[in-house]
């Protein structure tokens, strides 16, 4: 990422984006994603759009040549509730 795009939100559009149209166009109970425990970007973009995290994954991911743990997020539907960005294309 180019460091003085950071921080503008594109990132939280764009799960927002993807959460939307899983909802809108499936029969999606639950959107699930897990970061790295150290990315707390990618957590407060989780965060921001409604993710809950669930817990702690130990030795979850081998990354730069050791294991590392991750947290599992999750939003479910009832959580969801509406659309942020995308809508329903009328019919």
């Amino acid at each position: 990422m180019i460091p003085s795009e950071r921080g503008k939100g594109y990132c939280a559009e764009a799960v927002q984006i993807m959460a939307d149209y899983l909802f809108l166009s499936k029969d999606t109970v639950r959107i699930q994603a897990g970061t790295h425990v150290e990315n707390i970007a990618s957590q407060k973009v989780l965060e921001r759009t409604g993710f809950k995290r669930e817990g702690l994954m130990r030795k979850e991911m081998f990354t730069w040549g050791k294991w590392a743990d991750g947290y599992l997020y999750s939003i479910l539907r009832e959580e969801w509730k509406e659309p942020k960005i995308l809508t329903r294309a009328e019919k």
